[in-house]
């Protein structure tokens, strides 16, 4: 009977403690509004760079094995050679379907881009684009040492190969990365030092009001709570608003370019939701950790 009386008395008084700790979180977050305004933008902010950088590298990663896998080249000739090196490339071992493209049937299937400026068009048809040959390879891993060798045949004016195009993706997604990334670390820094300086000043602006409840017997754990709370409200509304601010990225823009061009790239809503997470859980740990560091020194020491 006494041991069902002490763990009523046990749970009343941890309801009322969960309860002082949520009120002296709100008190404390409206004390701080602006600090808490500038954390919440610099998480904001950089949480968006990391799912806009997260979300445009799963796009252009399945774009990268999608030219990747293409077996195609083409071979720029010079005036009146065409279907000379045509016949010359259909009868080596290594390719498949050799056709004939001609500069004017190239100009026609561009021609949508010009749209309401046909002038432009006009300014390509006195035969500056060249007549090409296309072709298929048996294998892309050999599409580099056959590219070097059609370089040295007489007429053939450039090679073209998806392995090219593979390679400027790829290096432009590296240096986007690295300059996404260090922005991001930036960003977070700041967000940090800020979140950090919020819950400093917090500390010491209710340092009195801390050293009596301290004195008074207040278990230290629930003052360091009050202030875990108050990180954790900050980290989760800038998480939220970057999470909802990616999701309409993802429906503005990838999913119509997903629909315009199905075959070069896509992000699945799985790994949307798998960003979103990492969103989240960055922001809260974030800010749990700023808040955590700028308050365990005074409360330690009592």
């Amino acid at each position: 009977m006494q041991r069902r009386i002490g763990w009523r008395v046990d749970a009343l008084w941890n309801k009322q403690q969960l309860s002082y700790i949520v009120d002296d979180a709100k008190i404390g977050l409206q004390r701080n509004k602006g600090s808490v305004l500038a954390s919440v933008a610099l998480l904001l902010i950089a949480l968006t760079l990391i799912g806009s950088l997260l979300l445009a590298r799963a796009y252009l990663s399945d774009a990268l094995d999608y030219v990747e896998s293409q077996l195609a080249m083409k071979v720029y000739v010079e005036d009146g050679l065409v279907q000379d090196v045509a016949d010359i490339l259909a009868h080596q071992t290594y390719t498949d379907d050799v056709t004939i493209e001609t500069g004017q049937q190239m100009l026609e299937q561009i021609a949508f881009f010009f749209n309401g400026k046909e002038h432009m068009l006009e300014s390509f048809t006195d035969g500056s684009v060249p007549d090409a040959v296309k072709f298929t390879v048996h294998d892309a891993s050999y599409m580099k040492t056959i590219s070097e060798q059609l370089h040295d045949v007489n007429g053939i004016v450039q090679v073209v190969y998806p392995q090219q195009m593979a390679s400027i993706i790829d290096e432009a997604l590296t240096t986007v990365e690295r300059l996404s990334v260090a922005t991001v670390i930036i960003f977070f820094a700041l967000a940090f030092g800020i979140v950090y300086v919020t819950f400093h000043l917090a500390m010491y602006q209710r340092e009195k009001e801390l050293r009596v409840k301290l004195f008074l017997g207040m278990d230290p754990r629930v003052v360091r709570l009050q202030f875990l709370v108050e990180g954790s409200v900050i980290g989760f509304i800038g998480s939220f608003i970057a999470i909802v601010l990616t999701v309409m990225l993802y429906n503005v823009v990838f999913v119509p370019l997903q629909q315009a061009m199905p075959y070069l790239g896509s992000v699945a809503r799985s790994d949307v939701a798998v960003i979103c997470i990492v969103q989240l859980v960055s922001g809260v740990v974030i800010s749990l950790l700023a808040s955590y560091m700028s308050t365990r020194v005074m409360i330690a020491n009592g």
